[in-house]
């Protein structure tokens, strides 16, 4: 087919074509930013809602925490009240593990006839006052005492025979000066 159609008719046709093909890309940008926009605004809806949600949800936390304010001045008023019964339980002084912890240093043949236990007596040196069977029974009462963990400082101050004592049948008088460790009644 021969082309008898003039040049200008040709250019304008030409132009007519490209015309369609600019105004259908100008069309679908068009529809892609309105569907972009679409997007954005949805996105925009979306986290208003679920900012106010969040600041909903914030003030109603904090509404019940205010609600909780005495349950915290009261867990916190134990807490200290507890403080202050763990530090006086600390400085307890447990005779009792003294006076075991004596018992198991004491020698068979051997009576104790005075000593004086207080908070001050730990830590210092103190007078025990025993009578025992024999020398030999004294003797092992010492060593006992300068072997145990409780007690330092183990010294006889008097060992009397043949003294006259509250306890029949222990005529050996034994005066010991001795420390009780603090630890001892811990």
């Amino acid at each position: 087919m021969i082309n008898l159609l003039p040049d200008e008719v040709k250019k304008e046709i030409r132009a007519a074509r490209s015309n369609v093909a600019l105004f259908n890309y100008i069309i679908i940008i068009f529809l892609a930013v309105l569907f972009l926009a679409g997007i954005f605004a949805t996105v925009y809806v979306v986290l208003t809602n679920t900012k106010t949600n969040a600041e909903n949800v914030i003030k109603e936390n904090h509404s019940r925490t205010t609600s909780y304010t005495s349950v915290q001045q009261q867990a916190d008023s134990l807490k200290a009240s507890l403080s202050t019964a763990k530090t006086i339980l600390d400085r307890q002084t447990l005779y009792s593990k003294v006076l075991t912890g004596i018992a198991g240093a004491m020698p068979s043949g051997v009576v104790i006839s005075n000593l004086n236990l207080s908070p001050t007596a730990l830590g210092t040196p103190i007078t025990l006052q025993a009578y025992a069977k024999s020398t030999a029974d004294a003797l092992k009462l010492k060593d006992n005492f300068q072997r145990s963990s409780l007690f330092s400082g183990v010294s006889f101050q008097s060992l009397t025979p043949g003294s006259a004592s509250a306890a029949s049948g222990y005529p050996i008088g034994i005066t010991l000066s001795l420390t009780i460790n603090k630890g001892a009644a811990q």
